[in-house]
């Protein structure tokens, strides 16, 4: 009487259990992946964030000037460095020194609330670099607003130049 094999399929056992243990493990990194990508653009959303509210600032005060005709053109608003620090709030209803004394405050606090350690500077003219004078005073109409602040432990800065 021949004798009966086992069939070779019925020795293999586990081999179902290691594709699902690979299918598991290529799984998870692809879910790791995702994980970074989704990190990575919530930092670039940050940082995105950050500079619109700089320029945003920037124009904040560039309106307030051309409201305050008066003052630009007295020449209130010629130097304001980086490191100035934002002047008092006036009890209004004010002159032109006293609304650009409350234009600045307004503004300078609200650039060091939106942005990590925001400062901001105007200059009629041209600001240096480091945006803490004024490299070239004019007396026109061209107005230079930059604003620096901190970025990925960076100093980041920007200036925007208006003529008002």
């Amino acid at each position: 009487m021949p004798k009966l094999q086992t069939p070779l399929f019925s020795r293999q056992r586990g081999f179902s259990l290691v594709e699902v243990l690979v299918a598991l493990f290529v799984l998870s990194i692809g879910l790791l992946g995702l994980a970074g990508l989704q990190t990575a653009g919530l930092r670039l959303n940050h940082q995105s964030y950050q500079r619109t509210q700089a320029v945003l600032q920037a124009y904040d005060i560039i309106d307030r000037m051309r409201a305050n005709p008066t003052g630009m053109a007295a020449g209130l608003y010629n130097t304001v460095g980086i490191n100035d620090a934002a002047p008092s709030l006036p009890n209004c209803p004010c002159s032109s020194t006293q609304m650009k004394d409350y234009d600045l405050s307004q503004w300078k606090n609200a650039i060091a609330e939106l942005l990590a350690q925001g400062q901001g500077a105007v200059c009629r003219g041209t600001l240096n670099a480091a945006l803490d004078t004024c490299t070239d005073p004019g007396t026109g109409t061209v107005f230079t607003v930059g604003i620096q602040w901190i970025e990925n432990d960076l100093p980041m800065r920007m200036q925007v130049v208006a003529q008002l």
